[in-house]
Parts: structure tokens; sequence; C-alpha cells
């Protein structure tokens, strides 16, 4: 148990120490922005693929507990996307193969084009390839270890308070009106009680979205309500 805990205050140490120097690092290289609206002057590359390494290589819980990172530094933070913005790309993810880190593409190509797309997408997913490729055995003796269990039974509910805590922020601009809090609903009724397939329903709410902004009565609905 001794051995344990001299190596768990150990890894604890280094854990902290990476932690810092990668906000420290990601803040001097992320470029200075005005007010609260999307930054006047983009982003380099190497801001770009710097960040999305950082948040690779320092981030916990999967895809969603990311995404929330993500969204909170791109949007709130750094400015480079408005919110709007940020759920359009987590929606077009949704509907192209691959997980849905595939956002930080999408945020790439919105600040630097193609090439901006290709080095966030490489970026994000470089640190596990590096991770797996090195400390693998380690990781899976450290894991058995008490102080280990200990610390990812802690993990879990704080990743779920996290993107709760996104949800919630992200909703008022996912649901703007009415006519989407309707499609809501539906969609999970949908769900839960018909049981109709996730792909459908996002090919349903694509169709929806479209004759809305299409048939003439659509303004006058909005209007309505």
């Amino acid at each position: 148990m001794t051995h344990s805990r001299r190596r768990g205050a150990i890894a604890l140490g280094v854990v902290i120490a990476a932690i810092v120097m990668a906000h420290l690092a990601s803040s001097a290289w992320v470029p200075a922005v005005s007010g609260a609206g999307v930054s006047t002057q983009p982003a380099s590359l190497f801001n770009i693929g710097s960040f999305f390494f950082v948040v690779g290589a320092f981030s916990f819980g999967g895809g969603l507990s990311i995404i929330a990172l993500i969204q909170e530094q791109v949007v709130q933070n750094y400015h480079w996307l408005t919110q709007r913005e940020f759920i359009d790309g987590l929606a077009l993810g949704q509907v192209t193969p691959g997980p849905i880190l595939m956002v930080a593409a999408y945020v790439g190509y919105k600040l630097a084009g193609v090439s901006g797309a290709v080095i966030a997408g490489m970026a994000i997913f470089l640190p596990s390839f590096i991770l797996m490729l090195s400390i693998l055995p380690v990781f899976d003796r450290v894991r058995k270890l008490i102080w280990a269990k200990a610390a990812l039974r802690g993990i879990g509910p704080a990743v779920i308070g996290v993107i709760t805590v996104s949800l919630f922020r992200m909703a008022p601009y996912a649901l703007p009106d009415p006519i989407a809090i309707v499609l809501l609903v539906c969609t999970v009724i949908a769900l839960l009680a018909w049981r109709i397939g996730a792909i459908k329903l996002v090919f349903l709410g694509a169709l929806a979205g479209v004759l809305r902004s299409r048939l003439p009565l659509a303004p006058a609905i909005r209007a309505m309500l």
C-alpha cells in the first residue's frame, strides 16, 4: 500500500504540473480578442493545432465531455465562433461518419479553411495515438491501484455535471423558438415511445428544417407562435 501511495503522489504531481503547463501554453498561443463577438483576426494554423492538441491530451470522459470543453474555450473564452455556429457544427458532426470530436475539423474549417480543418482534426486525435503507443502498459497497471479506482469514481459524476451544464448553456441557442421546442418534444417521444431509429429522426429533422424555411406559410406560423 505504501508503494501505491508513493506512486499516486508522484502521478498526482505530474498531472497537476501538466495541466498548469497546458493552461499557460494554450493561453500564450491563442491571440487575444476584444469584445464578445467572434475574433476579427483569424487564428493561425499553429494556434489551431496547439489548442486542439492540448484538448485531446488533457481531457477526461470521452467525446461528450471534450465537446463541453471545446464549447467553453472556442465560444466563451477565445470567441472564435458564436454559440449558434458551434451548435451548427455539432449538428453537422452527427450526420457525418466518425466520432463527435469531428467538430474540431468544423471549427478549424471556420477559422482557416480546409488546411485548418485538417490540422484541427489531426491535432485532437494525435494525443490518443501517442498515449496508446507509449504509456498503455503502465496505465493498465496503474488503473488497478486503489487510489486510481477512487479517482475514476470521482471523475464520473464530475463529467456528467460538466455535460449537463454545457447542455443547459447551449439549450437557448438550440431551441430559439416554439417550433424548435415542438420538434424536440416530438423527437423525444418518437425515441422513447415509438423507438424510431436516431438516424431516421435526424434526417426527418433536417427535412422539417428545410420545409420550415421554404414553405410560404412558415413565417406566418412563426408569427402566430
